[in-house]
């Protein structure tokens, strides 16, 4: 359904703060690079990553996971991917930097060969789902129709919380028709209907496990209802060998693009045509230059107001006519991109998997942390990456340097500000590994920042927590663009925050837009706390 046409956008003031005037401020001290610390087993996840004999038939691939507020207690907690060595692991958080595994309290310690998973309100009842690809049970070669959808119930009476695996009555258990596929999901609201529809990613051809599913409201008992409308992608989605899809407003019409990282240089860009289809424009747009496509992120890294793209793709010094390296597109507007990796020192991320752009300094530009390796002696233990911005979209590595010293097989990454103390941590799911969660210790050296969430419980017309929203901080001197997805980086999903690194700024204002051209303004907003945007009525049209 297309939003309703407005005659003029609304504007509402929600709140209007006066600082008290101080003394003068000392100059202001350089940003510090962020401190990376191991905290896995003291926050109470060293658990491995296992797979089963015999290995299933994507072994070299899987590890990934989710992070999401399940129990809505403002603390995130994480859903994690076991491999089917060992049943799935559900850490809630404690709120005292540890976590605690309920995952057979919660009724989701299912023991199979999960691949990827994505958290997301699918049924808009306030509360985070999960999808997670799967390839069956253990010790199988694998089995189709295994994806699981974990409907969370809420708390019950008693206050115990559950989730209730409803794939196959929402229609979304199956992708790959012939063997079993499915590896990274995406959650986004492609027609502005107001609930959130579902990408999933299929690597194998031509067995059409590639899927993109509509959703269509709920049953009564809750249950997200998909219809399977992948043929309205104009491509051949056949031998597309999906890995990553997002979907992500470009052009800033409000309908989100649909980019698919695909391997074998087989990427995709398609484009929102506002009428429920979309046109595949990957060459015209200049991107789908990644040759092995893995991971995917996107972001405003140059502060330009618009949204870039970053894959990650096999970059090797030995062979390089065989290897592109990772991809950075710069969106010069009108569905053209400029490709500039290379350029910008971001190209040599070894054999890249998971990926998020997000500000790890706290100095007002995206940074890029990605993960890496391949069971083959040049890259079994190829480090992972961190790519500080410098604040026009040059990058520096700087892993060592900072503390993030990671050399497993990584597979799936996400953020997650585990301990709420306003810098983005990390987390990283390695195959036949352990889980590795890097604590950042950036707001030591006294860099502001400013955490949002966003709440549309009483709009059932918006997608649930504020997905498509655009969200703006404005300083004396930058704007900050974010935007609110829910992305496959690689078989993880990050926390559902938009996170502004706001350097020595001490107030900001805040916008928050969505596509009906409701705009919540704040201003002399205070730096360095989590703010939850309650989304107001909708605009009185004539």
């Amino acid at each position: 359904m297309a939003p309703p046409a407005l005659a003029v956008p609304f504007v509402l003031v929600f709140a209007v703060l006066q600082p008290t005037p101080g003394p003068a401020a000392p100059p202001a001290a350089p940003i510090a690079r962020p401190v990376f610390t191991d905290v896995s087993a003291q926050a109470g996840l060293d658990v491995w990553h296992t797979l089963p004999a015999p290995q299933p038939i994507a072994w070299p691939y899987l590890g990934g996971g989710a992070v999401g507020d399940f129990d809505n207690d403002g603390w995130q907690d994480f859903l994690f991917l076991a491999g089917g060595g060992a049943p799935d692991r559900l850490f809630i958080n404690n709120a005292d930097g540890t976590f605690t595994d309920q995952a057979p309290a919660w009724n989701i310690a299912d023991e199979h060969l999960g691949v990827g998973a994505v958290a997301a309100d699918f049924n808009n009842d306030g509360y985070l789902d999960v999808y997670v690809t799967s390839l069956g049970a253990p010790g199988s070669p694998g089995q189709i129709g295994s994806h699981r959808l974990y409907i969370n119930n809420g708390p019950d009476p008693t206050g115990q919380h559950s989730f209730t695996d409803a794939a196959a009555a929402a229609g979304v258990n199956l992708t790959g028709r012939t063997i079993p596929d499915g590896f990274s999901a995406a959650a986004g609201d492609y027609d502005l209907d107001g609930d959130l529809d579902l990408a999933v990613a299929g690597w194998y051809r031509p067995v059409a496990g590639n899927a993109l599913f509509r959703n269509d409201g709920t049953d009564p008992s809750g249950i997200p209802l998909f219809t399977n409308v992948t043929a309205i992608l104009p491509a051949d989605m056949l031998n597309t060998r999906g890995f990553s899809p997002s979907f992500v407003d470009t052009d800033d019409d409000w309908y989100p693009e649909l980019l698919w990282v695909s391997d074998y240089s087989t990427s995709k860009y398609f484009v929102n045509n506002t009428d429920g289809t979309f046109s595949e424009q990957t060459a015209a747009a200049g991107v789908g230059l990644d040759q092995w496509g893995m991971g995917n992120t996107q972001g405003d890294f140059d502060n330009d107001g618009r949204l870039d793209w970053y894959v990650t793709s096999i970059y090797d010094i030995a062979n390089l006519t065989l290897s592109s390296g990772n991809k950075l597109y710069m969106n010069l507007g009108a569905h053209t991109f400029l490709e500039r990796a290379a350029a910008a020192g971001a190209d040599d991320g070894g054999w890249g998997w998971g990926v998020v752009a997000v500000d790890l300094d706290n100095d007002t530009d995206l940074d890029i942390a990605q993960t890496n390796g391949w069971p083959d002696p040049g890259f079994v233990a190829d480090p992972s990456k961190v790519f500080l911005n410098d604040g026009d979209a040059n990058f520096t590595e700087s892993a060592a340097a900072t503390g993030f010293v990671h050399t497993a097989e990584g597979r799936g990454l996400a953020r997650i500000d585990y301990d709420n103390d306003g810098d983005q941590d990390i987390i990283i799911i390695s195959r036949n590994s352990r889980i590795t969660l890097f604590r950042n210790d950036q707001r030591r050296a006294a860099a502001n920042w400013l955490r949002v969430f966003i709440d549309t419980s009483t709009r059932p017309d918006l997608a649930p927590h504020g997905v498509g929203a655009r969200v703006r901080a404005v300083t004396p001197t930058l704007t900050q663009h974010r935007y609110v997805d829910v992305a496959g980086h690689f078989l993880c999903s990050s926390e559902h925050s938009v996170h502004f690194g706001l350097a020595h700024a001490q107030t900001v204002t805040l916008e928050v837009e969505w596509h009906d051209g409701t705009l919540a303004l704040y201003k002399d907003i205070p730096a360095n706390q989590t703010l939850t945007v309650v989304a107001p009525d909708p605009p009185v049209t004539e």
